[in-house]
């Protein structure tokens, strides 16, 4: 249902989704596109191996609180209706969020500072 509702998809059956268990860039490396640069990796990692889209659960305790906001802006979108499935009821422990990934026409170039 997110990804029809999200993105117009209506043949989910055959989808591959990956999940991005844990990441965490130090604070004093944050600023320098590190977190940027781990999402395209695991974008592409993840579509070789066949997923079509990439969730997590942003767990925006920063002292910004703009975390929601940063993966948003990284093409990221609020998955309400994963929040159960990701163990994270009623935004307990952060926003779920979804993406699709970059698909299987990686040329082996990864934008780089």
């Amino acid at each position: 249902t997110t990804v029809t509702e999200l993105y117009g998809i209506t043949a989910t059956a055959n989808l591959g989704i990956g999940a991005i268990i844990f990441m965490f860039v130090e604070p004093d490396y944050r600023g320098r596109s590190i977190g940027k640069l781990a999402l395209e990796v695991i974008s592409w990692i993840h579509a070789f191996v066949g997923c079509d889209f990439t969730i997590l659960v942003a767990d925006d305790k920063s002292e910004s609180g703009s975390l929601v906001q940063w993966y948003e802006r990284q093409g990221f979108s609020r998955a309400p209706l994963l929040q159960n499935l990701m163990g994270s009821p009623e935004g307990k422990f952060g926003v779920t969020m979804i993406a699709p990934t970059h698909g299987k026409n990686f040329d082996g170039s990864i934008e780089w500072w």
